[in-house]
């Protein structure tokens, strides 16, 4: 099990490897490296996801090549480790890509090449070490074994551009010898004071294993304003290609104009014995105070220089932490396909986070499309992982909402755009959302029963309390649920009205949860409260929204929405997922979700389409009633799982994964919709709702003990909360 491709096929998407709230840097199957945000730029990816962007420092991706020379008696070759060619230097024929998230493996396959090639690339991302999984850097380990029998003298050779600062002019280089490792460092002088990638410095630094040589700078611009790829030069190669090294110039000039875009190299030359083996470990590094927040790891490092240092002292220890906990999921009685989206889901945590100086957690719903910090509708799916593997963290962003909660109870929808403090009702304008304060008051519920950390429901149980009162507010027609007034929900393209079974059906679950922690809170007067909504609210969602087969989508007292949506019972999920039990009887639920199934899930290939009319006919009203969405699809098939039909949820589950591996090729960024037709992405990437596929085992647990003693393994907190 594992996500494998070679360098044959355009994936969308590479392998994250960066850390926590700090950027990533993303490997891809040619060999290439792109898609770097760690210049506080989550929005504006250098090196753009879907392939290098023309012009300057922005063709990072291909830019930044790593490079073998190899000498057996008189003959020597030379060559590009990555398949997409620059300057016309030589590149391997082919490569193989293997990746784990946080780890990934290429191995190098040409005929010229004699010796076993391979790098393996990873960042330290460690179930609940905050510290070590928030690091700002790649580390890039070559393995190279001569497997024939005639002594080799290789040379590993790694580059960068210098990319600090959005504008070139100011940059500089310096080589520095320090702490055991040799390496160049990038800078800027003169930096724009808004611009969030200066005022910081890159690190590419490698240790002291072999001879080692450098060049401080080139540029790599050949014309002015040409700015494509076929413009780059690689001047170094004639040296590097010669010999295996570097000329050891050390100019320390600094850009004066555009045309001044510096580039550094490293290489490490040794021999090779027959059927020696050894390892070379370059680590690319960055620190970018210029946050308007900061970050965490400004607490734990002065500069990329630091930062190389902790990391080389700690490379296998951070290996062998990473093994524990993958070990147990590559381990568990679970499909390989489904061990390979538990595992690979987990990149969004790095890829869309911010983790601030001051210890702010939060997480984009969508860096590059959709800016909005925490966006509270989506990481009620799209968390659950989050509150496993780093609860303090997942924490720390509710207790957000507690401090930027609305005067009148109400919890926002986000935290800010681009930013934290300046909450927002949402992306609709008009009528508050009804689905915000009841998914926050289940995922509070969630956070104390998976840590047990009656500390933090102290903190925010009265929020939780005023939250569930606004939400009150809502019931206009006084049924016992709160009325939808249109585009007032997760689907912000959709218009509800009056008793909606999405929002309803929630409402009902964190009615449950609401009890529950109102009982351990000893707030007898708001316990009951709930239990009267409860009873109120569930007689008339069966009496209003059941019509036989299934809860239709919604009813006002002059029409009714027939239609049958796959969120329709997504509060029962929560409630199962919560051991809450049933919000509404368990044979109408166990036919509901079989009609889902039946009729939603039959309409497309890719997953479960979001609304069906009874007569088979897909919903065509809106953008997102036609189409897929991947987290719903997941919440669904984790919900049918419960009810019994393992196999059918599973297959449905597989389809909408194996789409974005197979036919998309977009394993590490993918979008929130998926078009029912052809299985064509819609628009976002990174998107937090689709790591709801990590609420699949919690179901399968309730059938089967194998699976329930898997998660155990991995997390004992959960023993209270596995029923």
């Amino acid at each position: 099990m594992s996500i494998k491709y070679t360098s044959k096929d355009n994936v969308i998407s590479g392998l994250p490897i960066g850390g926590i709230g700090c950027g990533i840097l993303q490997l891809f199957p040619d060999g290439t490296r792109g898609a770097f945000t760690g210049l506080n730029n989550w929005e504006k990816p250098l090196g753009q996801l879907h392939g290098y962007r023309p012009g300057t420092a922005e063709d990072y991706r291909v830019s930044n090549p790593f490079a073998i020379f190899i000498k057996q008696g008189e003959k020597s070759i030379s060559k590009f480790l990555q398949t997409t060619p620059l300057n016309k230097c030589p590149t391997v024929e082919r490569i193989e890509f293997e990746a784990n998230f946080p780890v990934g493996k290429l191995r190098f396959k040409d005929k010229d090449i004699k010796l076993d090639v391979s790098l393996l690339a990873f960042s330290p991302f460690i179930k609940e070490d905050n510290k070590n999984s928030s690091i700002p850097s790649a580390i890039y380990s070559f393995k190279i074994k001569n497997t024939t029998n005639k002594k080799a003298l290789v040379s590993i050779m790694a580059s960068g551009i210098n990319a600090v600062g959005s504008w070139n002019v100011g940059r500089y280089n310096k080589v520095r010898r320090k702490n055991g490792l040799t390496g160049v460092s990038f800078y800027k002088k003169n930096a724009h004071p808004w611009d969030g990638g200066a005022r910081g410095d890159i690190s590419l630094s490698v240790p002291h294993v072999g001879h080692i040589t450098y060049q401080n700078e080139w540029s790599y611009v050949r014309d002015n304003f040409k700015g494509d790829i076929e413009d780059r030069r690689f001047d170094i190669w004639r040296f590097f290609s010669e010999n295996g090294e570097l000329p050891n110039e050390n100019g320390g000039k600094v850009a004066q104009g555009e045309g001044d875009e510096w580039m550094a190299a490293l290489a490490v030359k040794f021999k090779l014995k027959p059927n020696e083996e050894k390892e070379i470990p370059f680590y690319y590094t960055w620190f970018m105070p210029n946050h308007y927040l900061g970050h965490m790891y400004q607490n734990w490092f002065g500069d990329s220089w630091d930062v190389a240092v902790y990391v080389h002292k700690r490379k296998e220890e951070f290996l062998k932490k990473i093994d524990r906990w993958q070990n147990p999921i590559k381990t568990a009685p679970l499909k390989n396909w489904l061990k390979d989206g538990l595992i690979n889901y987990l990149s969004t945590i790095t890829s869309a986070s911010w983790w601030t100086k001051d210890n702010q957690f939060v997480m984009y719903e969508n860096p590059v499309k959709w800016p909005l910090m925490g966006t509270l509708d989506v990481r009620y799916y799209g968390t659950i992982a989050l509150a496993m593997f780093f609860p303090e963290l997942e924490k720390n962003t509710m207790l957000l909402f507690k401090k930027y909660q609305k005067k009148d109870g109400r919890i926002a929808h986000d935290l800010g755009k681009s930013q934290i403090g300046c909450p927002s009702d949402g992306t609709t304008a008009g009528h508050p959302w009804k689905d915000l304060s009841t998914k926050y008051a289940l995922m509070a519920y969630r956070d104390f029963l998976w840590t047990d950390d009656i500390k933090f429901l102290k903190k925010i149980y009265k929020s939780v309390k005023k939250a569930m009162l606004w939400e009150f507010s809502q019931d206009k027609d006084g049924n016992g649920l709160p009325d939808n007034e249109g585009k007032d929900q997760t689907y912000d393209l959709w218009d509800f009205y009056g008793t909606s079974s999405y929002s309803s059906g929630i409402f009902l679950a964190s009615l449950l949860a609401s009890m529950k922690m109102a009982r351990i809170m000893g707030d007898n007067a708001f316990y009951k409260q709930c239990e009267d909504y409860f009873k109120r609210g569930k007689h008339s969602f069966e009496k209003e929204l059941w019509n036989g087969s299934y809860y239709i989508a919604g009813k006002t007292k002059k029409s009714s929405y027939n239609a049958c949506t796959a969120g329709q019972l997504n509060g029962q999920w929560y409630a199962h997922l919560l051991g809450l039990g049933y919000i509404l009887p368990e044979d109408h639920v166990k036919k509901a979700v079989k009609t889902i199934l039946n009729l939603n899930g039959k309409k497309s290939k890719f997953g479960i389409v979001n609304s069906v009319y009874p007569n088979g006919k897909i919903d065509h009203s809106n953008h997102h009633a036609e189409n897929v969405w991947t987290g719903e699809t997941y919440a669904l098939c984790c919900l049918a799982i419960y009810e019994g039909f393992v196999d059918e949820a599973l297959d449905i589950a597989k389809r909408t994964w194996e789409n974005f591996v197979y036919k998309r090729k977009n394993v590490w960024a993918q979008p929130d919709v998926v078009f029912s037709k052809d299985g064509a992405l819609g628009d976002g990437e990174l998107y937090v709702r689709n790591m709801s596929l990590w609420g699949i085992p919690f179901a399968m647990a309730r059938h089967d003990k194998n699976v329930k003693e898997f998660l155990l393994k991995l997390d004992p907190k959960l023993a209270s909360s596995l029923v």
